[in-house]
């Protein structure tokens, strides 16, 4: 459910995003910014996606053996998904954050 959730968030923002961008653009610099926010948003996940995944190898999270089907848990690395979640969810919540500045002006 949590995924669901994430992914409809995800493509609402990233509509929401280009729209307000060509909005709050100068006809003569939408080409310019629309590029630059496509480019951005693509080294953004580059670059998460590649610390991510190395935080979870380093942490043993890519391990697979036998003993991860195991009922007694041995197999079980519950720091390496801690180390892509939470600093995940902190880029949640810097982003929540920075959209409180594009309040309407009609207030």
């Amino acid at each position: 459910m949590a995924w669901a959730f994430g992914c409809f968030g995800m493509g609402l923002v990233i509509s929401s995003t280009s729209v307000l961008l060509l909005q709050l653009s100068a006809p003569e610099e939408a080409g310019t910014n629309s590029a630059s926010l496509q480019i951005s948003d693509a080294l953004a996940n580059v670059v998460l996606l590649a610390a991510g995944g190395a935080a979870f190898a380093a942490l043993g999270g890519g391990a697979v053996s036998h003993a991860a089907t195991e009922a007694s848990g041995a197999g079980s690395h519950p720091a390496a998904f801690a180390a892509v979640f939470l600093p995940m969810a902190g880029v949640a919540l810097v982003g929540a954050w920075v959209t409180r500045r594009l309040r309407s002006e009609s207030r």
